[in-house]
């Protein structure tokens, strides 16, 4: 994660503006629930799939904005739960999945309207997923934690529809920094840190603002991501400190869809 910090450094000067102040500016906070549809495969050197898990995953999201009229700046932060179904060539059995992350984004809008803005967007995040792979009667099972920084570059658009109703959309290119899984093989093993390759990829989404009170607004978002990580370099597979063997995180990818609904209420508007 040595790069990371200074992602977010340059992240949070490049919105410096809108921290220090400006002539009109509203800073709001936000709560909502969000359901996932959550799939992640892994694939061999040949592009054969190895294994998949595929969920639903009921969460919680949260966010800080600070908006004025050429700048914006907001933290959101994310926690979903739930088990997911695991299937491969092998066997099947379930995942236990965890998944946590926080991230800050700031833009700035170059083109202004009565009825329309577009900007772009900067940001950076670290994510904390954990899947717990259960045993069966052919496989033993294992605790895997995944973590990674990431940087994203993007542009937003702003529509108004009417006086109480924006909609806004995102499309961002995002790029992992420092993936790294921690794997716990409970007492058949001793724990192992495989480094996993830095890739490329992508977020949308499109939120509905309705506001229903003098400083309350409905936040409906649709949205989807991509994740993808090159395998690790095979290492040394060690018990109580002894060489068995190999071990090699394979490659993967992430397909999340979901839909958020929350309310955001300002605090604070001048």
């Amino acid at each position: 994660m040595q790069r990371l910090p200074w992602l977010v450094f340059v992240v949070l000067l490049s919105v410096l503006p809108v921290l220090a102040g400006a002539e009109s500016r509203t800073t709001s906070v936000w709560l909502g629930v969000s359901e996932t549809a959550f799939d992640y495969e892994e694939f061999d050197d040949q592009g054969s799939s190895l294994d998949r898990e595929e969920a639903w995953l009921p969460g919680i999201k949260a966010g800080l904005n600070f908006d004025d009229d050429r700048w914006f700046v907001e933290t959101n932060l994310w926690w979903s739960t739930g088990t997911a179904d695991y299937t491969s060539p092998r066997h099947d059995t379930t995942t236990d999945e965890d998944i946590k992350n926080i991230e800050i984004l700031g833009g700035a809008w170059f083109f202004l309207s009565d009825k329309q803005k577009a900007g772009i967007t900067i940001g950076a995040g670290y994510r904390h997923w954990c899947r717990d792979i259960h045993s069966t009667t052919t496989a033993i099972g294992l605790d895997e934690s995944y973590r990674w920084g990431y940087g994203m570059l993007g542009l937003r658009g702003l529509q108004v529809v009417n006086s109480a109703t924006q909609l806004v959309a995102d499309i961002q290119v995002t790029r992992t920094i420092d993936p790294m899984v921690k794997v716990d093989f409970s007492d058949h093993f001793d724990e192992a840190s495989l480094s996993l390759r830095e890739d490329t990829g992508l977020r949308a989404s499109l939120t509905l603002h309705w506001q229903f009170g003098p400083s309350t607004t409905l936040r409906l978002t649709p949205w989807y991501e991509y994740w993808a990580f090159g395998g690790s370099d095979e290492m040394n597979l060690y018990r109580n400190g002894m060489v068995v063997g190999t071990v090699h995180e394979p490659r993967s990818e992430t397909h999340n869809a979901g839909i958020t609904l929350g309310v955001e209420w300002i605090i604070d508007g001048s």
